[in-house]
């Protein structure tokens, strides 16, 4: 018997070799498998349109919520710092912070990021940019094939999804070696960090086998899948498959390097673990030469028999389904990267009609006798707390009466009225309360001015002041300005203990700078 509210997702892996899907039963407290299916691209030159039509047709594949992976090479990262994690603010600033680093307008760009780590006052993000025409064109190849996206992700960071459900902890870095690329995700401690992709995997060992041996492709692959290439079954080992291995090793290990850079604490590169997925990972021992190579712990994804969702992979290899399997759990509640292409104007609209169909129309019929219900309900407790409202309404009137006399009129919403007098009586206390040394707020906005050389050519958007701190948004006209801020107010009194917070961002336009000043201030003598 199906779960309350079950669904079903699908994560579809496009490759060019091959079409590969996972399915999932997804409900509020469990994940359970559906179908796991691989379709092979025999005619590379056929539209993907069609062989997709015929792999969900042929097995019966559901397609109301689909998460497909745009590819790396459409994609560039970008990890930047802002002084606040706030979710909001962060999908405000982002796109203008991206704008001011690259060559693109944001009209062109479609921007998404995740949260690497953050607090209240800082946060870190891995904010990644594709250009609209490859949205667009990636959203119509699949509704010309009648299975639109859901969710857009991007390739390569959306491995990260295997994490908590395989049990990768601490730093791995997860190598997709598929047909024609291989695909690079370090995750620290269960986030996406860094994802790269190398145009080599297993359709160039099969050309380096064909070429030494002096067979056709398609002979070089079955004796690569039957007799392997790494001199693992008696026989003998192909130069160039090594090759290529070392090549992908190197380009593992300038990942993690770039990851432990960006980073910019722990060792990432040397204690990370180097998990395979991907249909070239199952070739017979590369897992022990990479590790060689590398010098790293190297394995191919394995599910532990004690973790909580085991069954996903019992019966179906992991290795092969791998980045179908992120991608379906990107739909569920075990969703690591929360990215998503498919924003403002390619936002997916659901087809409410579908869930309408004769199957519902009883259940449609039911909601809507319980629906007239509940308006009757609804409609006489309005009209019983409206005649309660209007009592509560004329003695807040004659309140208001009694507290300012000599306004001519009572405002429309006297109890409103009374909060914002009260409201506003409470602010100016705040801001006319005593600061650092007895000093009010207008006398640090003074000594502040009074800090200030006039020489300065600095300009001050705006001032906040709190018990703990003074914050500036400052415009200046270059880097010298900013430091030389910094320096006078902490030569003053104060203001001593005065910094740059965040980084310093440059107007490409104009060729100024803005940044935050923070002054913590003293606490009072008495105060917690």
């Amino acid at each position: 018997m199906p779960a309350l509210f079950e669904r079903s997702v699908l994560g579809l892996d496009v490759g060019s070799h091959g079409i590969k899907a996972v399915e999932l039963k997804v409900s509020p407290r469990t994940i359970a498998p559906g179908q796991y299916r691989v379709h092979p691209r025999v005619d590379a030159d056929a539209p993907l349109g069609d062989h997709l039509q015929r792999f969900l047709g042929m097995h019966h594949l559901p397609t109301e919520q689909i998460a497909v992976a745009l590819p790396t090479r459409q994609l560039s990262t970008r990890r930047l710092e802002f002084p606040f994690s706030d979710a909001r603010r962060l999908d405000q600033a982002i796109p203008f912070e991206i704008e001011a680093e690259t060559p693109f307008d944001l009209d062109d760009i479609v921007v998404d990021w995740n949260l690497l780590a953050g607090d209240r006052q800082h946060g870190v993000v891995a904010a990644t940019l594709t250009r609209k025409e490859h949205v667009g064109r990636a959203i119509q190849t699949l509704e010309d094939a009648g299975c639109p996206p859901q969710v857009l992700e991007a390739e390569g960071l959306v491995l990260a999804n295997l994490a908590p459900v395989f049990a990768l902890t601490g730093t791995h870095l997860i190598t997709d070696i598929g047909h024609e690329k291989t695909t690079f995700c370090v995750v620290i401690e269960g986030r996406p960090a860094l994802a790269r992709s190398l145009p080599v995997a297993g359709k160039a060992m099969t050309e380096a086998l064909a070429s030494e041996l002096g067979l056709d492709l398609e002979a070089a692959e079955q004796r690569k899948l039957e007799h392997g290439a790494l001199g693992t079954r008696g026989g003998a080992t192909s130069p160039g498959v090594v090759a290529i291995l070392d090549r992908i090793a190197r380009e593992a290990v300038r990942t993690l390097e770039a990851a432990e850079a960006r980073q910019g604490e722990g060792p990432v590169a040397r204690e990370a673990v180097l998990t395979l997925v991907g249909g070239s990972a199952r070739l017979e021992g590369i897992d022990a030469l990479l590790s060689r190579r590398t010098g790293l712990e190297c394995h191919r994804l394995r599910m532990p028999a004690d973790a909580p969702h085991a069954d996903l992979a019992e019966g179906v290899d992991p290795v092969l389904f791998g980045p179908a399997l992120a991608l379906a759990l990107r739909l569920s509640g075990e969703a690591v990267t929360r990215m998503n292409f498919r924003r403002g104007e390619f936002a997916y609209r659901q087809d409410w009609s579908a869930f309408f169909g004769r199957e519902l129309r009883p259940t449609a019929v039911l909601a809507a006798v319980l629906v007239g219900l509940l308006f009757a309900s609804t409609l006489s407790s309005i009209v019983i707390q409206n005649q309660r409202a209007s009592r509560h309404r004329e003695a807040a009137a004659r309140l208001y009466g009694e507290a300012f006399p000599d306004r001519a009129a009572t405002p429309a919403n006297p109890g409103a009225a009374l909060r914002g007098e009260l409201a506003a009586a409470q602010e100016r206390a705040e801001f006319l309360g005593l600061y650092s040394g007895n000093r009010s707020a207008l006398n640090l906005l003074a000594e502040l001015s009074s800090a200030i050389p006039v020489d300065l050519e600095v300009r001050i958007t705006e001032v906040n002041i709190d018990r703990n701190v003074i914050r500036l948004d400052v415009d200046a006209k270059g880097y010298e300005e900013a430091d030389r801020l910094t320096s006078v107010l902490s030569e003053t009194s104060p203001f001593e203990g005065a910094e740059v917070a965040g980084s310093v961002r440059q107007d490409r336009k104009t060729g100024g700078v803005s940044f935050n000043v923070n002054i913590p201030l003293p606490t009072l003598e008495g105060e917690a």
